[in-house]
């Protein structure tokens, strides 16, 4: 398959009416609602919620999280809680991190217990694979961080891969360290949960993971840290990435120097910027944010923005506008 895990196409804007308690009274639309634009959720790809900060009614800008490392029991119970409170932000997760014994991140002081599955042998790897989808994990997290410490094997991170593949779901890689980029290309990988920055990967490799994976983005942090070799690393793999035919999808690493877990506006600009330089339109761009092609769009929530909002490129333009609504309180959804 080219193109990323799943081929979705971009989002389409929609005219739609917000009713009951989510819409605006006396709105546009009336007293019985406001009428908005609505898009596709607006997804922040790569969160880990046990060190950040989602209050209970969910975030102001944000539909959907993705969890890229936790405790797959708290996640399943906090996406429940979400859920039931009606909630406008949906949890999604991958459950803990697959790793080496004593690899990364099993060593870190900030790893919530539970938040890691060390895996010694390729028979093994189904067994963990299993544990995290019976715990409610959409996609399945390894990590290959070569300067930490020890990484899977080869032989056990194929197993990874052939298990989560024979369960229609992807892995997602956390690679850091010579090498490891194309470890995880050769082994099957779909998803890096982080730009590479720790090396610039050569045409080669970047032809090769843009017709088979989808990158997140991650590019804020290293500006975070004050980072510059990371950064400028990182923002000239993503454009060769992406001017190759790569997709990649909005994720700031919440937990990791963000504890608010709203759109945040220097990760919004470096993507939109480093996408522009790689020739990408604004249908594409738009798409990124909605967490396509990494998540198909059966949320129960969508992004709304205002009425008046009529291309994509409009929308870029407004994402700090915009709002998470469920479903449910669309009087006429988007089909």
């Amino acid at each position: 398959m080219s193109r990323g895990v799943w081929e979705v196409p971009a989002p389409q804007l929609r005219a739609a009416r917000l009713c009951g308690a989510a819409g605006a009274e006396g709105g546009e639309g009336g007293e019985d609602g406001e009428d908005v634009t609505v898009v596709a959720p607006l997804t922040d790809a790569h969160v880990h919620l046990e060190l950040a900060d989602l209050p209970a009614a969910g975030s102001g800008t944000l539909a959907r999280v993705l969890d890229l490392g936790g405790d797959p029991r708290r996640l399943a119970a906090r996406a429940r809680t979400a859920e039931q409170s009606g909630a406008a932000t949906e949890i999604r997760w991958a459950g803990a991190f697959l790793t080496a014994p004593g690899g990364y991140p099993t060593d870190r002081g900030w790893v919530p217990a539970g938040s890691t599955r060390e895996i010694r042998t390729p028979a093994e790897a189904a067994a963990a694979v299993a544990e995290q989808l019976s715990g409610g994990a959409c996609l399945i997290k390894v990590a290959l961080h070569a300067d930490a410490g020890p990484v899977l094997d080869d032989p056990t991170l194929s197993a990874v891969v052939d298990s989560a593949r024979g369960c229609g779901v992807p892995v997602v890689a956390h690679v850091e360290g010579p090498g490891q980029a194309a470890r995880a290309a050769a082994s099957g990988v779909r998803v890096l949960a982080h730009t590479p920055w720790t090396e610039r990967l050569d045409d080669d490799l970047l032809a090769h993971t843009a017709e088979r994976m989808v990158w997140i983005s991650t590019l804020d942090m290293h500006r975070r840290d004050g980072d510059t070799q990371a950064w400028e690393t990182a923002t000239e793999n993503l454009r060769g990435f992406l001017s190759r035919g790569g997709r990649a999808v909005y994720g700031t690493d919440l937990g990791n120097g963000l504890s608010t877990p709203e759109l945040h506006a220097p990760e919004v600009e470096a993507l939109v910027s480093v996408g522009r330089r790689a020739g990408l339109d604004d249908a594409d761009l738009l798409a990124a944010f909605t967490g396509a092609p990494l998540l198909p769009d059966h949320a129960g929530t969508v992004s709304v923005l205002p009425a008046e909002v009529r291309t994509a490129g409009e929308a870029l333009a407004a994402l700090s506008q915009s709002r998470p609504v469920r479903r449910t309180a669309l009087k006429e959804p988007p089909r």
